[in-house]
Formats: structure tokens, sequence, C-alpha cells
């Protein structure tokens, strides 16, 4: 059994939460800012014995295997090479910094122990995403189509307009992460961005981007508040593999007739799935796998890393959303 310790008692913290008591490891503690109101109710909830206002007082006083840092979005560069320092296996919530000059000088900062550091990008840990990658390394791959209509009236409401410059941060990134761990590295063709005269802040992207590994265009298309659904589609010589919903594979090979009928009157010619492969719910989506490979990697020393987002994974990413956003 490992000895878990918490930073943070938000949304984030209970996903990591509800996956370390389903393994069987402990919560001895979590800590949280001062005025929070969530923290009794949160260690009551996992049987955390002891509750921190200051994390620094938490790790001098626990006996920690591992550390989960989930505060709020706009604080975890405050604090990360710090926490880093400690020498603790450390699985942090993204983003790590808001900008790549922060984040490049806590990895400068922290040579030498920030081997034992993941970043939770779940999204690598899908079920069917080794299926994707695999389909991705072996097939004829011609084209990628990116839609990622960020909701970001909802992020105002949540966290105030100050999110505004950083939803490619926050949200989008997810996504980036997923495409560069799939495909290698990107370089932007031509990007179109439109800035909206309301607030005089970008809130669409449209553009494409390249990939080297594989020499494929890539359409994107980000359009903050759009009524339509996140996807990210693999065009194949002969299949198409795509996500959407994006917890949801699913495999199109050739294509099939409908003939006409009551309600509709046309004939009509679409693609016929050929699977379809849904990532496990029973926890927040990649999650358990999650943290099944920070605990082999980083805690136990069990494995080497083949898929956890390193903090160079979330240099790249972040440098990517800088690209785009300019």
């Amino acid at each position: 059994m490992l000895n878990f310790a918490l930073i943070g008692c938000g949304n984030a913290a209970h996903f990591h939460a509800e996956v370390i008591t389903a393994m069987n490891h402990k919560i001895s503690a979590v800590s949280a800012r001062p005025s929070s109101s969530r923290i009794s109710d949160f260690a009551r909830k996992y049987n955390a014995a002891y509750t921190y206002e200051r994390w620094q007082d938490m790790i001098r006083k626990e006996a920690i295997d591992a550390l989960i840092v989930a505060v709020s979005w706009d604080q975890t560069e405050l604090i990360a090479d710090e926490i880093i320092k400690t020498g603790i296996p450390c699985l942090i919530e993204k983003p790590v910094a808001l900008s790549s000059e922060r984040l490049e000088r806590i990895i400068s900062d922290t040579v030498g122990v920030n081997k034992k550091v993941l970043v939770a990008y779940n999204r690598r840990f899908y079920d069917f995403v080794p299926q994707l990658k695999k389909a991705i390394e072996a097939g004829r791959l011609v084209s990628i189509e990116l839609n990622f209509p960020e909701a970001a009236e909802l992020m105002i409401k949540k966290f105030g307009r100050g999110i505004l410059n950083h939803v490619l941060l926050y949200m989008t990134s997810h996504w980036l992460d997923l495409l560069l761990y799939l495909i290698g590295e990107v370089k932007i063709h031509y990007l179109h961005k439109w800035k909206s005269p309301e607030n005089d802040t970008y809130s669409a992207y449209n553009g494409i981007l390249y990939s080297l590994r594989y020499d494929v265009p890539i359409h994107l298309q980000i359009n903050f508040n759009s009524p339509s659904q996140t996807s990210m589609t693999f065009n194949f010589t002969d299949a198409i593999y795509k996500l959407c919903p994006m917890e949801i594979l699913t495999v199109y090979r050739g294509i099939e007739c409908i003939e006409p009928d009551s309600k509709v009157k046309i004939r009509r010619y679409m693609p016929k799935v050929s699977e379809t492969c849904m990532t496990g719910t029973d926890f927040k989506p990649g999650f358990y796998s999650q943290m099944q490979n920070f605990i082999n990697i980083c805690v136990t020393g069990k494995e080497k890393n083949t898929a956890g987002a390193t903090l160079n994974d979330a240099m790249r990413v972040t440098k990517l959303c800088e690209q785009i956003r300019g």
C-alpha cells in the first residue's frame, strides 16, 4: 500500500482520489488554501487523517510515497518548482505553467529531480489509444482533421475573464498533447485568427498544420463557443478513425447505400461502421490507467515511461499553444 498526499481538493483532486482508493492505496493527508470550504468533506470522504493549510507543513510532517498536485489552473506555476525539489514523485495537473518561459525555468531549476514527475494529460490513457497509435504507425495516413469548439463562455463563468488568454493552454492542450503523442512534432503551415470585436480577444484559429513524421496535413479548427462537437479524425487510404465524442473511437471502412424510404426519399451513401471502441467510464476516463502508469514509472520504478507526459512533453504542447495563439 502506498501513502499519497494531495495538494488541492477540487474536482480534479476528487478524480485522482477515487482511483487511489480504488487501488487500495492510502490518502494520508490533503492541503488546500486557508479559505477552502471543501477540505473537511474531502478528507472525510477519502479517510485522510490530516488536513493542512500549508502544503510545506504537510510535506515536512507526513511520510509520503507520492504526491498529487491539483490546485487552481493559475496557481500551479507558483509552487511547482518548490514541490518538485522535494524529490517526492509527483503527478501534476496541467497546466504546469502559463508560459513556455516559466515552464522552462521550472525544468531547468529542477534538473536531477524532475524525472519522477509526470503531467496529468489523461487523454493519452484512453483504452483505445494504443490501437489508434498502432494504426497510425502501420497504416497509410493521408490527413488529419481537428475540431476543438472550446466552451469559452462557460469557462468565463467559472474562472472569470482572465481565462480567455489561456483557453488553449487550459483546455485545448489536452487534445493537442494527444495529437503530439500520436504523431510527433507538428509545424504550423498556415493559420487564420479571428478577433472578437466585443472583447478584442482572439476566439477562432483555423488553418493547416503539418506532421513532420508522417508527411500529412492537419486541418485545424478552434472556434470558441461553436455549436459543434470536439473531434479528431484520422483519414487513411482505406479507413477513417474518428474520435467523436472523444471517449469513443469509431472506425469506418467502405460505404453503405441506404435506399429511399417513407421519411427520407433520397438515396444516401454513408460510411460503414467497422468497429466502435469506448474507453472505460468507471472512473474519470483515462485516470485509472494514468495512475497505474505514474505509480509504475515514478513511484516503484517497475517500468520505463512509454505513455506518461513528462515536463518536456508539457513544454512541447505549451509552445504549440503559444504558436497558435501568437
